[in-house]
């Protein structure tokens, strides 16, 4: 493959990926040299150096050369081409990297998906293409076929020995395009073509965002000590802001990657990821005693906890003592609540300090008296759902709704079972048990599924774990392990477990059902039962803490097992980069453990495949690191004489005295 001669820097992507191969290719600082230079018959790439400001001007004279030598030529991002109107450059939104006819084979099929992010493309009139750019749904492959609108990025100029491509393709490294296999497989496919068949070395480079290790790669005995104080690093230096005395953790990072790879950050204070996100200082301090951690875990509890930002303060209101979702949108979701709930319960023991024992009481009373009489919450509760005046929850606990959705249910629950295990109050037990009853009653055919259903059964499994702590029945053990069979049976040899789909009558949030779906709502990370996908969003992470609980509720090696699996799974895919340090020590949502790599049809319109979730995702998975160091489940009642003194003055203030 030496019969090839470049346009472009040595630092760009193809260039130093085939030099690393041990290649040497001529360079030249314009592409009429390389025509002029290069022997006859060979290939010449002009790749986008300026990308993504288009500078390459390309006339017919300089065409008429390269035609006279026989050569072939690819020419990228080009700012003119005669006889053809390119258009202004423009970003991809939705829009991915589909195949187009039989051009690329038998290397990619045509309708294969491939991702090239947010990168700038140059609009151009249809034309016969080997890549189009489009808004299509799928996992792999563009499953209800090409939309009208549809840009050419790969296409052939005049007879067919110039290709010219839309936008910058050999970005691949730097702008993290995926999949990885994909994008070998097409440049392979094309540097064949442009030396003239000539063998070309399997192309292999280390991504710009790696993992901690290989699918059967060797872990140290240390992994998970590494692997957690890699989380709280990363907590710390890319997660946490300071205004004034508001300590608090940004939501994370977008899943949309641009054209340098990066991800911006997601600002916003949200109170349930504030809230989990403490987990990890609390056990850093538990595990390593680190002071510092200490301290700011107890801030970003102070805030979250009093401020008014999330803390409803008005004793004549039907939300006093709820939390709000974040500052500025004032939605009570229960699951939310939950997520402050359980880590300042966490925190009052770990850190010695009773500073919250107050308000916890009164954030889980202010969600009972909003419950149902079945134990059910509605999912998200809005000011304007309540009956004006201080008894304007009272219709709330009266009503009789019935929920099948553990992904909007579970938490709560559970803070409700371990609030009666710490204070004795028969409210919180009868609430959740009878719920829960009901809920096993009505699986699998009435749940309603959020993403997928393997997410509803691990959110069930933390509060099924508690109620065996309070009630170990045959009956209670049965249903946890039902739980954790259904889950299980979607563990791969890895540790993964697979995403899968309900009866997608049954889904909130499906995979999109047409190409014009694809990105306007939340949704799967699958497009079909079987696409090899593991969601740290909204599935493994909460598996994670369930499987924890369950095996210190049961003494069962069965969940401890599986729960070792998943960890081991989790450790080696952990973020290892230096040209993204901000993503280092992180976790992402969607993981393709066939590719090894983090990949998943991206059509959630908030929380997509790349997305990084501080709460959720990092902050559950830490904090499970954290209590396996420390010899520690989450459920404990040390604190109950604290919370037992302060419940009268609670039930009274709350109305439910």
């Amino acid at each position: 493959m030496s019969n090839l001669s470049f346009v472009c820097r040595a630092d760009n992507d193809l260039y130093r990926v085939l030099s690393d191969l041990g290649g040497a290719y001529p360079r030249y600082p314009s592409l009429a040299e390389a025509v002029s230079a290069a022997p006859a018959g060979s290939g010449v790439l002009a790749l986008a150096d300026a990308y993504p400001r288009a500078t390459l001007e390309v006339g017919p004279q300089l065409l008429e050369a390269a035609a006279a030598k026989d050569l072939r030529l690819y020419l990228e991002y080009p700012a003119a081409l005669p006889g053809v109107a390119l258009g202004e450059p423009r970003p991809a939104v939705w829009e991915r990297a589909v195949v187009a006819g039989d051009g690329l084979a038998p290397a990619l099929a045509a309708g294969r998906i491939l991702d090239l992010h947010t990168c700038w493309f140059l609009p151009v009139a249809p034309r016969p293409a080997h890549l189009v750019l489009a808004r299509v749904a799928g996992y792999h492959t563009a499953v209800y076929g090409l939309p009208a609108e549809a840009y050419p990025a790969l296409f052939p100029l005049g007879s067919g020995e110039t290709l010219i491509a839309a936008t910058k393709l050999s970005q691949f490294v730097t702008a993290r395009y995926g999949p990885t296999a994909a994008w070998q497989a097409l440049w392979e496919r094309l540097l064949r073509w442009l030396a003239s068949d000539d063998p070309v070395p399997p192309l292999r480079w280390q991504p710009a965002v790696g993992l901690r290790a290989a699918r059967d790669e060797a872990l140290p005995d240390t992994v998970e000590a590494e692997a957690f104080a890699r989380s709280v690093a990363w907590f710390r230096s890319y997660g946490v802001y300071s205004i004034d005395q508001k300590k608090g953790v940004i939501e994370g990072y977008e899943s949309a990657i641009d054209e340098q790879g990066r991800q911006m950050q997601r600002t916003w204070p949200r109170g349930d990821c504030i809230g989990e996100s403490t987990m990890p200082f609390i056990l850093d301090w538990q595990v390593n005693g680190n002071p510092a951690s200490k301290r700011l875990a107890g801030q970003m509890l102070d805030y979250v906890c009093f401020s008014p930002d999330f803390r409803e303060q008005d004793p004549g209101s039907p939300t006093y003592g709820l939390s709000k979702w974040s500052p500025d949108t004032p939605v009570f979701y229960g699951q939310e609540n939950a997520s402050i709930i359980l880590p300042a319960l966490l925190a009052g023991r770990m850190l010695g300090d009773d500073r919250w024992d107050e308000r916890i009481l009164q954030l889980l009373l202010a969600n009972l008296r909003t419950t149902g009489k079945l134990g059910f919450r509605r999912n998200a509760l809005r000011r304007g759902d309540f009956p004006a005046g201080p008894e304007g929850w009272r219709p709330l606990q009266e009503a009789g709704p019935t929920i099948y959705a553990p992904h909007y249910q579970a938490s709560l629950w559970a803070a409700y079972l371990w609030a009666y295990g710490l204070t004795g109050y028969g409210g919180f037990f009868d609430a959740a048990k009878q719920a829960i009853g009901m809920t096993m009653s009505a699986y699998p055919d009435r749940w309603i599924w959020t993403n997928g259903l393997t997410q509803e059964l691990a959110r069930m499994l933390l509060p099924l774990a508690f109620l065996v702590r309070l009630e170990d029945t045959a009956e209670h053990r049965a249903w946890l392990r039902r739980m954790a069979d259904d889950l299980l049976a979607y563990m791969q040899p890895c540790g993964a477990i697979r995403e899968g789909l309900g009866p997608l009558e049954n889904g909130k949030y499906p995979p999109p059902r047409s190409n014009e779906t694809y990105g306007t709502d939340e949704s799967s990370l699958l497009q079909e039962d079987g696409d090899p996908v593991c969601d740290l969003l909204y599935t493994a992470d909460f598996a994670l803490i369930g499987l924890h609980e369950a095996a210190a509720a049961t003494g069962e090696a069965f969940y401890r097992e599986a729960e070792d699996r998943l960890m081991q799974f989790l450790c080696r895919i952990q973020v290892r980069s230096s040209a993204h340090p901000y993503l280092d020590g992180a976790w992402l949502r969607g993981f393709d453990y066939e590719l090894w790599e983090y990949w998943a049809s991206s059509s959630d319109q908030g929380w997509g495949a790349w997305c990084v979730e501080s709460g959720w995702t990092n902050a559950w998975i830490a904090a499970v690191l954290g209590l396996r160091l420390a010899g520690q489940s989450l459920w404990d009642l040390s604190t109950a004489s604290r919370l037992q003194a302060l419940l009268p003055k609670w039930l009274a203030e709350m109305g439910l005295a």
